[in-house]
């Protein structure tokens, strides 16, 4: 029996990059499998190339985001799991890559035991048409559920968005946010894995491609969204009780990371976000009074410039600062 494999794709004005895509699915080694692409409202010929290509090979087919829905890619993927009919769902962003092997290999590894509820891989990055072999985030093959679930809350993130083959069953009540513009796969894994123990199944090695950009560089928009993003994602997760009650100094690693590389070195463009998310913090309590004067500190020689300064001990205090702040 070969199962069907759906990949679900969102897409948004990626004619000049999407065909690639399409085609490292058109040669899967496996072949059962179905293509979901959910147009955004593209104003170039996206929807056009996926037509064209469906009239080929019918396994491939374009929808358009319900136009009652919100714009952006969570919708689109939401859509395309309600649309999917395939008993395993891989998410794919529209410009990334899958290595021809990579359906083949990861249901091979779910056939060695019905228990798996999913089965993952690792990424790693092409740039300019170069394909590298360094994985983005590799991570021992005898991890548990809780390990991996730790490691997302501590913003260590043990796999991408196309890393997973999942059985669509585990995730068949789940929901990509759709008031996240960024930090929104972080947000779905956490959202599944803080409900139960999954049996998971890695296989290391690199079977899918993450496309890097220069227009993926960190400009104003780019920044805003992730602040924004952040502040959201803050509110919905800080207070719930897996972290509360047990995981807290990992999702104060988060939180630093989050401060010490977004909000407080762009605190004179953003200081409102900044101020919304200092008083979420202060709110939940998860930081004790130590802890919120170190951050403030912090704070202080990152906006002024300070932390780059050599001398004036600005180094060890730096240090100090960083121990003080070191969660797990």
């Amino acid at each position: 029996m070969n199962p069907r494999v759906s990949v679900i794709i969102p897409a948004y004005n990626r004619s000049q990059l999407i065909s690639e895509t399409l085609k490292s699915v058109s040669v899967q080694t496996y072949t059962n499998w179905e293509c979901i692409v959910v147009d955004d409202g593209s104003t170039d010929n996206t929807i056009e190339i996926v037509k064209n290509l469906s009239i080929k090979d019918s396994r491939f087919s374009v929808y358009k985001r319900p136009p009652e829905s919100p714009k952006g890619a969570n919708v689109c993927r939401n859509y395309g799991f309600k649309l999917s009919k395939g008993e395993y769902i891989l998410f794919l962003d529209s410009d990334d890559i899958l290595k021809s092997t990579c359906l083949e290999k990861r249901l091979k590894l779910f056939k060695t035991s019905e228990r798996t509820d999913f089965v993952l891989a690792n990424s790693s990055y092409i740039k300019e048409g170069v394909f590298y072999n360094k994985s983005i985030c590799e991570f021992p093959i005898d991890y548990k559920s809780e390990d991996y679930f730790k490691l997302f809350l501590s913003y260590k993130l043990p796999w991408t968005i196309m890393s997973v083959l999942w059985k669509k069953v585990v995730i068949q009540g789940f929901k990509f946010d759709e008031n996240l513009t960024r930090l929104q796969d972080i947000d779905y894994h956490i959202s599944i894995l803080s409900k139960r123990d999954y049996s998971i199944l890695r296989l290391n090695e690199v079977d899918t491609y993450y496309r890097v950009e220069d227009s993926k560089a960190l400009n104003q928009s780019h920044i805003l969204k992730v602040l924004n993003s952040f502040n959201y994602f803050l509110k919905k997760h800080i207070n719930q009780v897996y972290i509360q009650e047990k995981y807290s100094n990992n999702f104060k690693g988060f939180i630093v990371f989050f401060l010490t590389h977004y909000l407080y070195p762009n605190i004179k463009n953003y200081k409102l976000e900044v101020e919304k998310t200092e008083e979420v913090i202060k709110e939940s309590k998860i930081f004790n009074f130590r802890e919120l004067n170190l951050l403030n500190v912090q704070k202080l020689l990152i906006s002024s410039g300070l932390i780059n300064k050599k001398g004036l001990g600005i180094n060890r205090i730096n240090k100090f600062l960083k121990k003080g702040l070191m969660y797990e």
